[in-house]
């Protein structure tokens, strides 16, 4: 199982910080499909001077609505799985917003892997990709929580050590230029995100009937 995540929005606290932080996951055994889809997407969108020939990679926020509307589309068309988790940070708790490492890996650690190690067997490999914007250090610490968290959740909080093997998880830093399911997954975190922003629902609209897993924090 690959399984893909980006965000939207950030995780400040000041006055001109977001309201809202979202995160989406795209869950795919076979990422090919997807990957082929979002080139052809693009080359195709050059063709028609839909999308800036300078932009070697589909992003929500570079993108014209009907662009917007295109490609989400077409994800959906896809054999895929789609994750949300929507942090209304009025809700984080004063000790969580002075520690934003910590509140930005429980937010896509804690909430994912709670969506997806059910679904693994012993046999199965687990490739989390995420987009390289961490520091070095935060990339490491983001790394060994996800491991950590996996084997609590397993052992202790579920009592099922042999649902998937820790060693065949592995996590992934990748720049979304090169990685098409990343800037699919971008698309999704940019739909919500201006869903709860904005007060506009229109582009998640798109994916609404696709969307299986959905976490609000903290009603």
């Amino acid at each position: 199982m690959h399984v893909y995540i980006d965000e939207s929005g950030d995780l400040g606290f000041s006055p001109r910080s977001t309201r809202f932080f979202v995160i989406a996951y795209l869950n795919l055994d076979y990422p090919f499909e997807t990957e082929i889809l979002m080139k052809r997407l693009l080359k195709r969108l050059h063709q028609r001077r839909k999308y800036a020939r300078g932009c070697n990679e589909l992003k929500y926020s570079n993108s014209k609505d009907t662009v917007k509307q295109i490609v989400l589309g077409k994800i959906c068309q896809c054999d895929l799985k789609i994750g949300l988790v929507v942090l209304e940070k009025t809700k984080v708790h004063r000790k969580l917003r002075r520690n934003r490492t910590k509140l930005y890996n429980y937010i896509i650690v804690d909430k994912v892997l709670r969506k997806i190690l059910p679904e693994l067997n012993s046999t199965d490999r687990l490739n989390v990709i995420i987009d390289r914007s961490l520091s070095r250090p935060s990339r490491k610490a983001f790394n060994d929580y996800l491991r950590e968290k996996a084997s609590w959740l397993l052992t202790v909080e579920w009592g099922q050590p042999n649902q998937i093997v820790l060693s065949n998880i592995e996590v992934q830093h990748r720049d979304s230029q090169r990685e098409p399911c990343l800037q699919a997954t971008d698309f999704l975190a940019g739909a919500c995100f201006h869903k709860y922003e904005h007060n506009d629902d229109c582009f998640f609209q798109i994916i609404e009937n696709r969307v299986e897993y959905f976490d609000y924090l903290w009603k």
